[in-house]
Protein backbone atom coordinates (compact mmCIF):
# COMPACT_ATOMS: atom_id res chain seq x y z
CA UNK A 1 0.00 0.00 0.00
CA UNK A 2 1.30 3.44 -0.95
CA UNK A 3 2.50 5.63 1.94
CA UNK A 4 1.97 9.39 1.75
CA UNK A 5 4.76 11.26 3.54
CA UNK A 6 4.97 14.97 4.35
CA UNK A 7 8.62 16.02 4.16
CA UNK A 8 9.42 19.38 5.71
CA UNK A 9 12.08 21.27 3.73
CA UNK A 10 14.01 24.26 4.99
CA UNK A 11 16.89 26.35 3.73
CA UNK A 12 19.87 24.95 5.62
CA UNK A 13 22.39 22.14 5.37
CA UNK A 14 20.06 19.69 7.15
CA UNK A 15 17.33 20.09 4.56
CA UNK A 16 18.41 17.05 2.58
CA UNK A 17 18.54 14.59 5.47
CA UNK A 18 14.91 13.51 5.16
CA UNK A 19 14.86 12.95 1.40
CA UNK A 20 18.18 11.11 1.59
CA UNK A 21 16.76 8.82 4.26
CA UNK A 22 13.67 8.07 2.16
CA UNK A 23 15.81 7.44 -0.91
CA UNK A 24 17.93 4.91 0.99
CA UNK A 25 15.11 3.29 2.95
CA UNK A 26 12.55 2.64 0.20
CA UNK A 27 13.48 0.73 -2.92
CA UNK A 28 11.94 -0.22 -6.25
CA UNK A 29 9.09 -0.44 -6.86
CA UNK A 30 8.47 2.98 -5.32
CA UNK A 31 5.59 2.64 -2.87
CA UNK A 32 5.69 6.15 -1.41
CA UNK A 33 4.11 9.45 -2.36
CA UNK A 34 5.91 12.53 -1.08
CA UNK A 35 4.73 16.07 -0.48
CA UNK A 36 7.66 18.45 0.01
CA UNK A 37 6.49 21.21 2.36
CA UNK A 38 8.11 24.57 3.06
CA UNK A 39 7.00 27.25 5.52
CA UNK A 40 8.19 30.71 4.44
CA UNK A 41 8.55 33.59 6.94
CA UNK A 42 5.45 35.65 7.75
CA UNK A 43 4.27 37.87 4.92
CA UNK A 44 5.55 41.41 5.48
CA UNK A 45 7.85 43.99 3.95
CA UNK A 46 10.93 42.19 5.24
CA UNK A 47 10.03 38.82 3.68
CA UNK A 48 9.62 39.85 0.04
CA UNK A 49 10.93 37.08 -2.16
CA UNK A 50 10.85 34.49 0.65
CA UNK A 51 8.10 32.48 -1.03
CA UNK A 52 9.99 32.45 -4.34
CA UNK A 53 13.16 31.29 -2.57
CA UNK A 54 11.18 28.58 -0.82
CA UNK A 55 9.66 27.40 -4.06
CA UNK A 56 13.11 27.29 -5.68
CA UNK A 57 14.35 25.17 -2.75
CA UNK A 58 11.38 22.82 -3.13
CA UNK A 59 11.93 22.47 -6.88
CA UNK A 60 15.64 21.72 -6.39
CA UNK A 61 14.86 19.15 -3.69
CA UNK A 62 12.19 17.56 -5.88
CA UNK A 63 14.56 17.29 -8.83
CA UNK A 64 17.28 15.76 -6.66
CA UNK A 65 14.87 13.11 -5.46
CA UNK A 66 13.69 12.35 -8.98
CA UNK A 67 17.29 11.99 -10.17
CA UNK A 68 18.44 9.82 -7.26
CA UNK A 69 15.49 7.59 -6.34
CA UNK A 70 13.20 5.04 -7.93
CA UNK A 71 10.16 7.31 -7.71
CA UNK A 72 8.60 8.97 -10.74
CA UNK A 73 8.04 12.73 -10.75
CA UNK A 74 4.27 12.15 -10.63
CA UNK A 75 4.68 10.90 -7.05
CA UNK A 76 6.39 14.03 -5.72
CA UNK A 77 4.35 17.15 -4.98
CA UNK A 78 5.42 20.49 -3.52
CA UNK A 79 3.57 22.89 -1.24
CA UNK A 80 4.62 26.21 0.30
CA UNK A 81 2.84 28.55 2.71
CA UNK A 82 3.64 31.75 4.59
CA UNK A 83 4.02 31.30 8.33
CA UNK A 84 1.58 33.03 10.63
CA UNK A 85 4.13 33.02 13.44
CA UNK A 86 4.29 29.41 14.63
CA UNK A 87 6.03 27.13 12.14
CA UNK A 88 5.73 24.02 14.32
CA UNK A 89 1.96 24.43 14.64
CA UNK A 90 1.60 25.05 10.90
CA UNK A 91 3.45 21.82 10.16
CA UNK A 92 1.13 19.98 12.54
CA UNK A 93 -1.95 21.58 10.96
CA UNK A 94 -0.80 20.49 7.51
CA UNK A 95 -0.15 17.00 8.88
CA UNK A 96 -3.72 16.78 10.16
CA UNK A 97 -5.26 18.33 7.06
CA UNK A 98 -3.42 16.18 4.56
CA UNK A 99 -3.94 12.93 6.53
CA UNK A 100 -0.32 11.93 5.88
CA UNK A 101 1.01 8.59 7.06
CA UNK A 102 4.00 10.36 8.64
CA UNK A 103 5.46 13.85 8.96
CA UNK A 104 9.23 13.93 8.45
CA UNK A 105 11.66 16.55 9.68
CA UNK A 106 15.43 16.93 9.36
CA UNK A 107 17.39 17.67 12.49
CA UNK A 108 20.96 18.78 13.00
CA UNK A 109 23.19 17.34 15.71
CA UNK A 110 23.37 19.43 18.87
CA UNK A 111 25.95 20.29 21.45
CA UNK A 112 25.15 19.79 25.13
CA UNK A 113 24.55 23.53 25.52
CA UNK A 114 22.20 23.62 22.55
CA UNK A 115 20.16 20.79 24.04
CA UNK A 116 19.39 22.93 27.09
CA UNK A 117 18.12 25.82 24.95
CA UNK A 118 16.56 23.95 22.05
CA UNK A 119 14.09 26.14 20.19
CA UNK A 120 14.21 24.13 16.96
CA UNK A 121 11.04 23.39 15.04
CA UNK A 122 11.53 19.66 15.64
CA UNK A 123 11.62 20.09 19.40
CA UNK A 124 8.48 22.22 19.26
CA UNK A 125 6.58 19.83 16.99
CA UNK A 126 7.12 16.91 19.36
CA UNK A 127 5.13 18.76 22.05
CA UNK A 128 2.18 19.56 19.78
CA UNK A 129 -1.07 17.59 19.72
CA UNK A 130 -0.56 15.13 16.87
CA UNK A 131 -2.35 11.97 15.79
CA UNK A 132 0.20 10.95 13.15
CA UNK A 133 3.74 9.53 13.45
CA UNK A 134 6.76 11.85 13.38
CA UNK A 135 10.09 10.92 11.82
CA UNK A 136 13.24 12.85 12.78
CA UNK A 137 16.20 12.41 10.42
CA UNK A 138 19.74 13.36 11.33
CA UNK A 139 22.71 13.36 8.97
CA UNK A 140 22.81 9.95 7.23
CA UNK A 141 25.99 7.94 6.98
CA UNK A 142 27.79 7.11 3.74
CA UNK A 143 26.67 3.48 3.85
CA UNK A 144 22.90 3.11 4.00
CA UNK A 145 21.62 1.49 7.18
CA UNK A 146 18.88 -1.13 7.28
CA UNK A 147 16.29 -2.68 9.61
CA UNK A 148 14.18 -1.13 12.37
CA UNK A 149 14.57 -1.35 16.15
CA UNK A 150 11.01 -1.34 17.51
CA UNK A 151 11.03 -0.41 21.21
CA UNK A 152 7.96 -1.87 22.91
CA UNK A 153 6.26 -2.10 26.27
CA UNK A 154 2.71 -2.68 27.47
CA UNK A 155 1.47 0.89 26.95
CA UNK A 156 -0.89 1.98 24.15
CA UNK A 157 1.58 4.37 22.39
CA UNK A 158 3.99 1.45 22.04
CA UNK A 159 1.38 -0.60 20.24
CA UNK A 160 0.44 2.31 17.99
CA UNK A 161 4.04 2.67 16.83
CA UNK A 162 4.13 -1.10 16.27
CA UNK A 163 1.13 -0.77 13.98
CA UNK A 164 2.85 2.07 12.12
CA UNK A 165 6.06 0.07 11.68
CA UNK A 166 4.02 -2.83 10.35
CA UNK A 167 2.20 -0.56 7.91
CA UNK A 168 5.44 0.97 6.60
CA UNK A 169 7.33 -2.31 6.32
CA UNK A 170 4.56 -4.78 5.48
CA UNK A 171 5.38 -4.68 1.78
CA UNK A 172 9.01 -3.58 2.12
CA UNK A 173 11.00 -6.83 2.53
CA UNK A 174 14.34 -4.99 2.47
CA UNK A 175 14.15 -4.43 6.24
CA UNK A 176 13.67 -6.72 9.22
CA UNK A 177 12.22 -5.66 12.56
CA UNK A 178 13.68 -6.30 16.01
CA UNK A 179 11.13 -6.07 18.80
CA UNK A 180 13.16 -4.64 21.68
CA UNK A 181 12.02 -4.67 25.30
CA UNK A 182 14.00 -3.27 28.22
CA UNK A 183 13.21 -5.25 31.36
CA UNK A 184 13.75 -3.60 34.73
CA UNK A 185 13.95 -6.29 37.39
CA UNK A 186 13.06 -3.73 40.07
CA UNK A 187 9.60 -3.22 38.61
CA UNK A 188 6.90 -5.69 39.50
CA UNK A 189 4.06 -6.24 37.05
CA UNK A 190 1.88 -8.88 35.50
CA UNK A 191 2.90 -8.12 31.91
CA UNK A 192 5.87 -10.15 30.68
CA UNK A 193 8.16 -9.66 27.69
CA UNK A 194 6.45 -12.65 26.08
CA UNK A 195 3.05 -10.95 26.46
CA UNK A 196 4.37 -7.71 24.96
CA UNK A 197 6.01 -9.47 22.02
CA UNK A 198 2.86 -11.49 21.33
CA UNK A 199 0.60 -8.45 20.93
CA UNK A 200 3.31 -6.54 19.04
CA UNK A 201 3.74 -9.43 16.63
CA UNK A 202 -0.02 -9.36 15.97
CA UNK A 203 0.27 -5.73 14.84
CA UNK A 204 3.23 -6.49 12.58
CA UNK A 205 1.90 -9.67 10.99
CA UNK A 206 -1.56 -8.07 10.64
CA UNK A 207 0.09 -5.50 8.37
CA UNK A 208 1.71 -8.18 6.23
CA UNK A 209 5.16 -8.50 7.83
CA UNK A 210 6.34 -12.09 7.36
CA UNK A 211 7.10 -13.90 10.66
CA UNK A 212 10.68 -14.66 9.62
CA UNK A 213 11.38 -10.91 9.38
CA UNK A 214 10.50 -10.35 13.07
CA UNK A 215 13.11 -10.84 15.81
CA UNK A 216 12.90 -10.56 19.60
CA UNK A 217 15.42 -9.01 21.97
CA UNK A 218 15.16 -8.45 25.72
CA UNK A 219 17.79 -6.68 27.80
CA UNK A 220 17.90 -6.02 31.54
CA UNK A 221 18.47 -2.41 32.46
CA UNK A 222 17.11 0.34 34.69
CA UNK A 223 17.87 2.96 32.00
CA UNK A 224 15.76 2.46 28.87
CA UNK A 225 17.40 5.26 26.87
CA UNK A 226 20.89 3.98 27.60
CA UNK A 227 19.89 0.43 26.62
CA UNK A 228 18.44 1.60 23.29
CA UNK A 229 21.51 3.70 22.46
CA UNK A 230 23.77 0.76 23.30
CA UNK A 231 21.83 -1.51 20.94
CA UNK A 232 21.99 1.07 18.13
CA UNK A 233 25.74 1.37 18.70
CA UNK A 234 26.01 -2.42 18.41
CA UNK A 235 24.02 -2.65 15.18
CA UNK A 236 23.46 0.17 12.64
CA UNK A 237 19.66 0.23 12.44
CA UNK A 238 18.07 2.52 9.85
CA UNK A 239 15.37 3.62 12.29
CA UNK A 240 14.43 3.41 15.96
CA UNK A 241 10.69 3.41 16.65
CA UNK A 242 9.15 4.25 20.02
CA UNK A 243 5.81 5.29 21.46
CA UNK A 244 5.29 8.61 23.19
CA UNK A 245 2.87 9.08 26.07
CA UNK A 246 0.86 12.26 26.38
CA UNK A 247 2.07 14.73 28.99
CA UNK A 248 2.70 18.44 29.34
CA UNK A 249 6.09 20.08 29.09
CA UNK A 250 7.04 21.23 32.57
CA UNK A 251 9.68 23.79 33.47
CA UNK A 252 12.01 20.98 34.57
CA UNK A 253 11.37 19.08 31.34
CA UNK A 254 12.64 22.04 29.34
CA UNK A 255 16.10 21.65 30.85
CA UNK A 256 16.20 17.98 31.84
CA UNK A 257 14.06 15.87 29.49
CA UNK A 258 12.64 12.78 31.17
CA UNK A 259 10.50 11.21 28.46
CA UNK A 260 12.10 8.50 26.33
CA UNK A 261 11.21 10.12 23.01
CA UNK A 262 12.69 13.51 23.92
CA UNK A 263 15.88 11.90 25.22
CA UNK A 264 16.20 9.92 21.99
CA UNK A 265 15.50 13.04 19.94
CA UNK A 266 18.52 14.67 21.57
CA UNK A 267 20.88 11.71 21.82
CA UNK A 268 20.18 9.29 18.97
CA UNK A 269 22.75 9.44 16.18
CA UNK A 270 22.83 7.70 12.81
CA UNK A 271 19.38 6.17 12.94
CA UNK A 272 16.15 8.03 12.17
CA UNK A 273 13.71 8.33 15.08
CA UNK A 274 10.07 7.32 14.54
CA UNK A 275 7.61 8.43 17.22
CA UNK A 276 3.89 7.78 17.62
CA UNK A 277 1.53 8.81 20.41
Amino acid sequence: MEKHLLVCVRGDSASSYAVRFIKNFFHSPCDVRITLFHVAPPMNSWSKGAMAKGRKLLDETRQWFIDNSFCADSKIDVKSIHSRGNTAREIVQEGHKGMYDAVILSRQAQSVLEEFFDYSVGSKVIWEEVDFPLWFCKCPEELARKDVLLCVDEDAPSQRIADHVGFVLGDNPNHDITMFHVHDSREKGATTSEDIFEITREHLEGNGVAPERIKELVVDSDDVTKAILAEVARKPYAAVAAGRGKHDKTAIEKLFPRSLSVKLLHQLEGATLWISR
